[in-house]
């Protein structure tokens, strides 16, 4: 699959913007001061970038890398450290840093180079920001003993800019902000694809162009030199090729996928994205609905639900990463499903919990309080979606009983007792 929309460091295009960046992340490797910060728009290659490099370093190289960043400052030290290989669910915010101190400490005496990498880095928190701040000053007399590297969205430039942030970003060794590809790199980030997916070359050396050279303006218009747009776009494009009996991609058949996406150009649709945007808290975006977090009174923290499926459990793949080792690795999840909420247990070894009964599968409503470990979360719809929000037999809805097939999508009224 040559536009597959995940990550693959396989197929890893080196534009210029793209080896500069490389080069600034591998910056860190080999030196003892290393502070990067890469920005970069959603789908520019960030992620893939992160996985080019985990496979690049060797043995001396220890990497944390952290997916889930809408974390407390306890949670933080305790995700760096659960990635490091260590147990830190039982231990206090002092012990968990000595923890780490003494971690590093020994890496630098046996020789290796240890590296904390940050995704989704404009999520953080600004108690988690400071808490970063201390960490670039952990050295020895003569070296740095952690270098970091924070990759996000081009909120991360604004939050690091903040007010009070000084500090931080006085620290930090090389930003640089990860570009959409030019017009011009778009037909060559074509044929890497299909080269590295097995498209042989032809007698002349070249990849045949199964995408006619008149298609890439109209990719450019609609993707906006984004590389997982144009993978979708791409992909779409072959499927539709493919129906039509076609051998190669025409500016028709790039116009009919555009169709089947339901896209507009790219500038018009940053310019309505700008518009909806406004300045956030690291934790704040659009979302109907959310968790609200009922154990530390003194950090409020949100977790929004997405659209379609937010998985929540102890590991870093998870949309919400609750640390805590009465928590299993995948959990639980919540899908949003034509404008209902519903809980789905995971089989996980200590079981969820909404209103103090365990679950396996159940309607969520406004005000619910789920359960996970020692977790304790609040379910809440916004004011608009509350008022509209379905009304379900009480009854039905408190047992685990009510509810679903997610996966197929089929929802059921609650299951007869003799079932």
């Amino acid at each position: 699959m040559p536009f597959q929309l995940t990550p693959d460091a396989d197929f890893l295009y080196l534009s210029k913007g793209h080896n500069r960046a490389k080069s600034y992340m591998e910056y860190t490797v080999w030196n003892r001061d290393g502070f990067v910060v890469i920005t970069g728009e959603i789908g520019s290659g960030k992620t893939t970038l992160i996985q080019q490099l985990l496979r690049s370093v060797d043995e001396n190289v220890v990497i944390a890398r952290i997916y889930q960043t809408q974390l407390n400052e306890i949670e933080f030290f305790q995700a760096i450290l659960h990635e490091l290989g260590l147990n830190p669910f039982k231990a206090g915010k002092v012990e968990l840093i000595s923890m780490l101190n003494d971690f590093l400490l020994e890496q630098y005496a046996e020789g290796r180079q240890v590296i904390l990498i940050v995704d989704e880095a404009q999520n953080l928190s600004k108690r988690v920001l400071e808490e970063l701040r201390m960490l670039t000053g952990m050295e020895t007399d003569e070296d740095r003993i952690l270098n970091l590297i924070l990759v996000g969205q081009p909120e991360l430039k604004h939050l690091l800019d903040a007010p009070g942030m000084e500090q931080l970003s006085q620290r930090i060794r090389f930003r640089f902000h990860l570009a959409a590809l030019e017009e011009d790199d778009i037909h060559n980030y074509i044929d890497h694809r299909l080269e590295v997916a097995g498209i042989h070359k032809n007698k002349s050396g070249t990849i045949p162009k199964i995408f006619k050279e008149e298609c890439i303006p109209v990719i450019y218009r609609y993707a906006g030199g984004i590389p997982r747009l144009i993978n979708s776009l791409c992909d779409t494009a072959l499927i539709c090729a493919f129906v039509e009996n076609k051998k190669t991609v025409t500016t028709k058949i790039i116009e009919e996928a555009v169709n089947e996406l339901q896209w507009v150009p790219y500038h018009e649709r940053v310019g309505i994205k700008a518009l909806k945007n406004k300045p956030t808290s690291a934790v704040e975006f659009d979302s109907p609905a959310k968790l609200i977090d009922l154990m530390h009174e003194d950090d409020v923290r949100e977790y929004p639900l997405k659209d379609g499926t937010t998985t929540l459990g102890r590991i870093g793949t998870n949309d919400i990463r609750l640390l805590d080792e009465m928590v299993s690795g995948h959990h639980a999840k919540i899908i949003s499903f034509q404008n209902n909420y519903f809980l789905e247990d995971i089989s996980s070894t200590n079981g969820s919990f909404v209103n103090g009964r365990r679950v396996r599968k159940c309607v969520l409503k406004n005000g619910d309080k789920i359960s996970f470990g020692p977790y304790k979360l609040m379910f809440q719809l916004d004011a608009e979606e509350f008022a509209n929000e379905p009304v379900f037999d009480k009854s039905a809805s408190s047992t685990s009983e009510t509810i679903v097939s997610i996966e197929d999508t089929v929802i059921s009224g609650p299951v007869a007792a003799n079932h």
